[in-house]
């Protein structure tokens, strides 16, 4: 089952997460987006919470839909020195949970004052509870950024078994991405 956001809809759900952050009068002094799901609504969080300092961390765990490596690794560090600052942490899903818990330990280590986590969906089957989020599902989520790989790994699995005409309808079936995205990312393969 997927469930397929707009970017209005990432939009509208940002906003929301930062009506929750601002309501618990958390002030953060750095946001910090993990790369690459957490970067656009750490942005749109930078703005609207009015905290121009970010910072960027890369772990990498999944490596298709539902399939993980055995451990997250953080390939790219944090890029500002967190030490005695209130840290917001941002991602766009909690799915298992081990990719946040990676980052939050090494920003800890770092001497963060304060860290908090921000997303905006959260599983129920997570090891961890985020401070904030805006929805819970057990849905596989496909934000507007992971259209094209969404597109082209739900290809491969069918290739073997549809056409290619069964394969782009399925996909709009399945995932809600729009005709024009889906044969645009299809005339690519």
């Amino acid at each position: 089952m997927f469930e397929t956001l707009t970017w209005e809809d990432v939009y509208t759900y940002t906003l929301a997460l930062s009506e929750k952050i601002v309501n618990s009068k958390f002030k953060p002094n750095l946001i910090v987006g993990i790369a690459r799901g957490g970067w656009i609504p750490a942005r749109i969080l930078s703005d609207v919470l009015y905290t121009s300092s970010m910072a960027n961390v890369r772990v990498e765990f999944y490596t298709d839909i539902g399939k993980t490596a055995e451990e997250p690794v953080i390939t790219q560090p944090i890029s500002q020195n967190p030490e005695a600052l209130n840290v917001l942490l941002v991602d766009d899903i909690v799915d298992s949970g081990r990719s946040i818990m990676k980052v939050y330990d090494n920003i800890e280590t770092l001497g963060a004052k304060e860290i908090r986590v921000a997303v905006l969906h959260f599983k129920n089957s997570a090891k961890i509870t985020p401070d904030y989020w805006v929805k819970k599902t057990d849905a596989w989520v496909i934000y507007p950024w992971e259209y094209r790989e969404t597109i082209i790994s739900l290809y491969q699995q069918f290739k073997e078994k549809l056409s290619r005409h069964e394969i782009r309808n399925k996909i709009i079936e399945d995932t809600r991405i729009t005709p024009p995205i889906v044969d645009y990312f299809m005339d690519k393969l």
